[in-house]
């Protein structure tokens, strides 16, 4: 029989006692995690948000994957049901590699519902600061950061309608049908068929009791036995674990009935994301930061073609390998494989070409691609591209880097400006890529990078070179001496760069650049002295004929 509510026992206390108060973490693994702090304060004294229910119901949930088992055995919509978060870029959805089919039987022993409205709600001040406090950080990638602590501490969602009681649940893979067995108690006595376990697997239970199988005995009551190829859990909500595992079934159900403290969240019909407690002003900048500042894209190179692939269908997720299909004037095809194996691309020659000329580069764990240079052909075709990385380091020049008389226009830096390549868009054609876009996300948390600009002068005849390969750390260095030789045009020319790696001093040159004639002429910058311009000459054919550097303390010349 269901005890009336004690007058002494208000609503606001049984609200307080459900932790429907509590946000709910959703784990990447292991699924909802109710937080251990209330979010959320009633705001009003109003009644009537508490229902008194008494019956018992069994319901049968069929799920695709594992994931959304752990929501379903405890009493949640699977996570394509429930609202969408702003945050839920962070976690890109997984796919599907073959079909599965998990069920789930649930055994209810519905005590009460709870049914509350936002306007029943306010946040919890110390939920509020940590929220301004995250937003207050300096870059995106470390509010992003601050905020995934905030929604793991508090939850990343609050539940409004909920069902109190107690429950035994069990799940399982099926073999292939979309179907459980009739539901109901076995015949016969259980004690007959539930293996005893050994009494020291359960301290709080004298030795001289007999113990059943927790497994057993919910298959015994839900008809479950037999039932599942891959047996995933049984479990029991509410009520005493110590009634069940001594005396079954019956046991449990009188320890569930005399003991209203141990009923428990057992069904979450609503949800809403935890952001929607906050005011108006602090929700916006929680979802503008993840809806309009995670993703970024860079001009596109190439003619104006609609995109052929979308370098942000994916979601954010890790790159861990580039492969570049390319021939010595042309980008043939690009592909970007992602960590948990997801690969975008390739789109053209990759798919059928198999002998065609390809590369490689891998990103180790941590590293990441901070900069392309993309080379765009005269007449319209992506003709080279180069990938840099966060630990100093460069790709080869695909494509043009044979060199010689390329027909281009000047090298393109798309750069992310302290943010991490998540992937690249474009167009292409039956022969190669035609347009190149860098798509950028700032969630990830780079060591210190700068802002990084190109201008170029003269010609694009002649070998290319890139010197990024020579920057100890980018970060840090600077131009310490330059040097060429000068007689018909400015030849051999060589630079000394000095950087901070690992907190030491290193210096650096790279090879001489031109011909070995003419007269060697060396600029040395002091300390803190830095190239703020260069201004040059270049003739008909290319040639440099004069280059000016222009310092924050003098003017020099090759």
């Amino acid at each position: 029989m269901l005890p009336m509510l004690d007058a002494n026992l208000k609503e606001l206390q049984i609200i307080k006692n459900s932790s429907i108060l509590n946000g709910v973490f959703f784990d990447p693994s292991a699924g909802p995690i109710p937080a251990s702090r209330p979010a959320a304060a009633l705001s009003t004294s109003d009644t009537g948000r508490v229902r008194l229910i008494d019956d018992s119901i069994t319901e049968d949930i069929f799920s695709d994957n594992e994931m959304e088992v752990h929501y379903s055995q405890l009493g949640w919509p699977c996570p394509s049901k429930l609202p969408a978060k702003a945050w839920d870029i962070l976690t890109p959805k997984k796919q599907r590699t073959r079909a599965e089919i998990w069920g789930s039987r649930r055994f209810m022993v519905q005590k009460m519902a709870i049914n509350l409205s936002l306007q029943d709600l306010c946040p919890e001040e110390p939920l509020v600061e940590a929220v301004e406090a995250a937003l207050r950080q300096r870059t995106n990638a470390l509010r992003v950061r601050a905020l995934r602590d905030v929604f793991t501490t508090w939850g990343d969602m609050i539940p409004l309608n909920v069902v109190i009681g107690a429950c035994m649940v069990v799940s399982g893979k099926l073999s292939g049908e979309v179907t459980m067995p009739a539901s109901g108690t076995s015949s016969g006595d259980p004690s007959n068929d539930r293996p005893k376990s050994p009494p020291n697997d359960h301290p709080n239970i004298a030795p001289n009791d007999h113990l059943y199988s927790l497994t057993d005995i919910v298959d015994q009551h839900l008809g479950t036995s037999k039932s599942f190829t891959r047996r995933f859990e049984s479990r029991v909500q509410g009520g005493s674990s110590e009634a069940v595992l001594k005396g079954g079934y019956e046991a449990w159900l009188k320890s569930v009935i005399d003991n209203p403290t141990s009923w428990r969240i057992i069904k979450v019909n609503h949800a809403v994301p935890i952001t929607e407690i906050l005011g108006s002003q602090l929700r916006d900048r929680v979802e503008q930061l993840f809806t309009s500042s995670i993703i970024t894209r860079s001009p596109s190179v190439g003619p104006p073609h609609a995109f052929g692939f979308d370098g942000a269908a994916n979601g954010l997720r890790t790159i861990e390998k580039i492969t570049t299909w390319f021939s010595a004037s042309r980008i043939r095809d690009i592909a970007v494989t992602y960590a948990g194996g997801i690969v975008a691309g390739p789109y053209s020659v990759g798919l059928s070409d198999q002998e065609s000329q390809s590369d490689d580069f891998v990103l180790a764990p941590g590293e990441y691609v901070t900069d392309m240079f993309v080379w765009q052909h005269l007449d319209g075709w992506i003709t080279g591209v180069q990938f840099a990385k966060n630990n100093p380091g460069l790709s080869p020049m695909y494509g043009i880097n044979s060199g010689e008389s390329t027909r281009s226009h000047h090298p393109v830096l798309l750069s992310g400006n302290g943010n991490a390549l998540l992937g690249i868009s474009g167009a292409y054609t039956s022969v190669g890529i035609s347009q190149l876009q860098a798509v950028w996300r700032s969630d990830v948390v780079l060591r210190r990078q700068r802002q990084t600009q190109t201008s170029c002068l003269g010609s694009t005849s002649g070998k290319v070179f890139n010197d990024l390969q020579y920057l100890a750390d980018p970060a840090t260095s600077r131009i310490a001496q330059i040097s060429a030789r000068v007689k018909d045009g400015v030849a051999s020319f060589k630079t000394t760069y000095v950087s901070i790696s690992g907190g030491a001093l290193v210096r650096s040159e790279t090879p001489p650049r031109g011909s070995d004639t003419g007269t060697m002429s060396t600029i040395t910058f002091e300390e803190g002295e830095y190239i703020i311009g260069v201004r040059g000459h270049h003739n008909g054919g290319g040639a440099i004929q004069r280059i000016q550097f222009v310092t924050n303390k003098s003017k020099c010349s090759i």
